[in-house]
Formats: structure tokens, C-alpha cells, sequence
């Protein structure tokens, strides 16, 4: 599969999100739910998709609010206002935080790297971006994060445009496939009910966290009934991720990530962390070690603790250079975050920030409980 998606092609997928996934429709009152729609202005074919989300949504009855969005003006928001406009909450977004029912972004920043040199200004703007993610979380907020690919992403992430947007629709048209479901439902299986996680790699890493009690979660492309009751309110497309929140304080020990793209901050290649009682205690890469620095200097709360272990399951998904969404699905990969997982993640973690770093699993092995589900990427008994 390859090539741009047809105009039937996104017609399929944006009923299949509005209709099947979110089930956006009408609430218990019998009221129509008010969707909010972002999307990333800067490529044509992102917003032609975005115009037929809303459609479908208008099909339902719900209600529609269009957000064009850039990072170039994101960064101009950041340059001209004043600090103390930064500082303060913006009314117009906490109103929407506490309006909507749904919530859709569609695309990413088409300039992955455009906050270098703002870190004081955005982090002025930190504890209310993680004030408005808790009101959603407590409102039980509907979201979904479909990723486009942009071609302004695509060299911000160093990635030529043709082949980043081969991988990105290949990515999204596996998302709804069979052998997605399978690989996700063997890893779910191997995690519930475990309690000690560890992760080694012939590269020196060797971590070992707990998740007993935790949830063990599936990104397949849909929600089901089973996954709103408990408030798994969250979806990514392209899809194929299954993943589980640690227990906060358990991590202990050294992992080691070959490239790690920080969206707004930059690339760091050959990334050890330390992990003690839960959080990274010290620090080194090969290369750009002061992005990771500013990274956690612009963020708030728990940005430095263990949020997610999560298990890549999407065979259409390659590496891109830093478009998260895409990456952290990849076949043969794991990906250990850091910061805030409350919400849908079930956890404790409140920070400003959720940082997913991606692990090649090609030279290495997952075990539960002491017992190897994944050696050299893939699957030890499906």
C-alpha cells in the first residue's frame, strides 16, 4: 500500500471516526454533543479531511467548532504577547474545556522545532495547559489526535515528504486492519494480570518497573462501550499501541534510546536515562543532551516521572524521525514515557507534558514477571 489516501478513502475514515470510534452523537438528555475540530492549516489535503469530519459530524446533528491551527502562528502567539497575557488562563480555551464533548486534532506542528528559544515563554504558559487537560480528563472529554503528515513536519523531522507521507497513510490505513487487533490483543493479554515489568537490551539497558492493578490499555482505532464506562476517552490514529501506566515510584534502573525527537525542542541521539524510585535521577546523550535540559525546564508537575510502558503493534508504521504518532505504533518498538498520565492513562502522574521516547526492541526483550513475551521484537508466542 502506498500513495496518497482518495477522496473516498477519507470519506470512509472520517465516518468510521465520527461514527464508529467516537460514536459522536447524541448525549443521555438527548441534547447533540458540541465537537471541537483543530487542524493544521498549512497542508490542503489536512484540511479537506478536516471538512469532511465535520460533515459526518453534522450528519449525526452535533455541533461543530473550526480551528484552523500552525506552528508558525503558534510561535508568533508565544513572540508578541506579554508575559503577564501568557501567564494568565485564557478564558475563550477554559470555556471550551468545559463545554465540549469531543475533542479532534487532526495533523501536527509543521514545525516541530518551533519553540527553540521560547522556553521561558512557554513555560509561562505550562500550568494552565496542565490545568485545561485536567478539566478534560474530569469531564471525561472525548478526544482523538489523527495524525497528518505535514509536509513542514517531514523536514523538521528530516524526512523526505514523499516517503514521510507514504509512511504516514500506510500507518493510518493499518490502523483499522485484522493483524493490528491480533498483535494488540496477544501483548494485552501478556501484561494483564503481571506485576513486574522489565526491559533489557544488549545496549546496557536494563529496567524494571511494576504495573500491578493498573489497567492494561488497547489503542486499536476504536472505542468500545467497555472503554468509556471506565473512562478510556482517548484514541490515536494512526492506531495499533497497547499500553499500561506504572506504578509511579517503581522504576528503577537504565534505558538507552538510539534517536528521541522532542516536538518544539529538537533531536537527541543516544539517550541513557537513570531511573530511581520512579523518576530520571541522571541524564546523558551522545548528541543534544541540552534539548532534553530545555525540554524539562519548559514543563511543570511530574515531568520527570514514569507515565507509560507502551508496546508498538501497527506492521504499516516506520520511522519517520520524531512524528511521534507514527512512531510509537511501530512494529518491533516499545516506548517508555514521562509526565502526566492522568486521565485515560489511569495514573497519578499531573505535569504539563507527555514525552514518549522510542525503544528498537531488535536486540532486545520484555519480560513479565520473569517471563519473556517479546525477544528481538516480536511476539515469543503468537
Amino acid at each position: 500500500m502506498a500513495g496518497e489516501l482518495t477522496d473516498k478513502e477519507m470519506e470512509e475514515l472520517a465516518g468510521k471516526l465520527i461514527r464508529e470510534s467516537l460514536k459522536v452523537g447524541r448525549k443521555p438528555d438527548g441534547s447533540f454533543e458540541a465537537v471541537r475540530i483543530t487542524y493544521n492549516a498549512t497542508d490542503p489535503t489536512c484540511e479537506r479531511f478536516a471538512l469532511k469530519v465535520e460533515e459526518e459530524c453534522w450528519k449525526v446533528g452535533a455541533h461543530t467548532l473550526l480551528l484552523p491551527y500552525s506552528s508558525a502562528r503558534q510561535k508568533a502567539r508565544f513572540t508578541l504577547s506579554p508575559e503577564e497575557s501568557l501567564a494568565q488562563m485564557n478564558p475563550m480555551a477554559e470555556a471550551l474545556a468545559k463545554t465540549i464533548d469531543v475533542s479532534i486534532y487532526i495533523g501536527e506542528e509543521d514545525n516541530p522545532n518551533w519553540s527553540q528559544n521560547l522556553t521561558d515563554r512557554v513555560k509561562l504558559a505550562a500550568p494552565h495547559k496542565q490545568k485545561l487537560r485536567e478539566i478534560l480528563d474530569q469531564r471525561k472529554v472525548r478526544w482523538v489526535y489523527f495524525g497528518w503528515p505535514i509536509p513542514g513536519a517531514a523536514e523538521g523531522y528530516g524526512c523526505p515528504v514523499e516517503k514521510f507521507r507514504e509512511i504516514f497513510f500506510n500507518s493510518i490505513r493499518f490502523s483499522f486492519s485484522e493483524e493490528v487487533r491480533r498483535l494488540c490483543h496477544y501483548y494485552r493479554q501478556a501484561l494483564e494480570g503481571g506485576d513486574q515489568v522489565t526491559i533489557r537490551a544488549e545496549d546496557g539497558t536494563n529496567l524494571t518497573f511494576n504495573i500491578k492493578g493498573r489497567p492494561i490499555l488497547v489503542d486499536d482505532g476504536y472505542l468500545s462501550e467497555e472503554d468509556i464506562a471506565r473512562g478510556d476517552v482517548g484514541l490515536n490514529i494512526p492506531s495499533g499501541e497497547v499500553f499500561v501506566a506504572p506504578l509511579e515510584e517503581t522504576a528503577e534502573g537504565v534505558i538507552k534510546f538510539g534517536r528521541v525527537a522532542i516536538p518544539g525542542f529538537g533531536k537527541i541521539r543516544g539517550l541513557k536515562l537513570v531511573f530511581r524510585e520512579g523518576r530520571v535521577a541522571e541524564y546523558e546523550a551522545q548528541e543534544g543532551v541540552e534539548v532534553f535540559s530545555r525540554f524539562l525546564e519548559a514543563n511543570t508537575g511530574d515531568k520527570d516521572r514514569i507515565a507509560e510502558l507502551g508496546i508498538g503493534c501497527n506492521p504499516g508504521a516506520e520511522y519517520t524521525g520524531g512524528s511521534i504518532i507514527v512512531d510509537e505504533k511501530i512494529y518491533g518498538t516499545i516506548h517508555i514515557a514521562i509526565g502526566s498520565n492522568t486521565g485515560a492513562y489511569h495514573g497519578k502522574n499531573k505535569a504539563s507534558s507527555h514525552l514518549d521516547m522510542i525503544k528498537d526492541m531488535s536486540r532486545g526483550e520484555l519480560l513479565v514477571d520473569g517471563e519473556t513475551v517479546m525477544r528481538g521484537g516480536k511476539p515469543v508466542n503468537l
